[in-house]
């Protein structure tokens, strides 16, 4: 593994002894191989990922958007992935 970066998804559960509805965030990582960018629903082969890109909306929360022959994924990041893209960089198919 060369990098990896970090992605949230929330989800809500209801607690249903407190009548209280609960909204959690689960981590996950993107993570960069020689060969391939891997998610926790999915695996790029490097040749398949076209650009890697992001916008910060807040301090808190930004979107990674993963550019692929599959369309556009998107990640809701909390820290700023530039390293992450700089190492892409390093091993992108041209």
């Amino acid at each position: 593994m060369i990098c990896e970066h970090p992605y949230v998804t929330f989800r809500r559960e209801i607690d249903h002894i407190h009548f209280q509805q609960k909204n959690i965030e689960d981590v996950h990582y993107l993570r960069l191989y020689q060969d391939r960018v891997e998610t926790k629903e999915d695996t790029f082969a490097i040749e398949t990922v076209f650009d890697m890109s992001y916008k910060m909306l807040s301090d808190q929360y930004g979107f990674f958007y993963l550019h692929t022959t599959k369309g556009v994924r998107t990640f809701q990041i909390k820290d700023n992935p530039k390293d992450f893209i700089t190492e892409f960089r390093k091993v992108e198919v041209k």
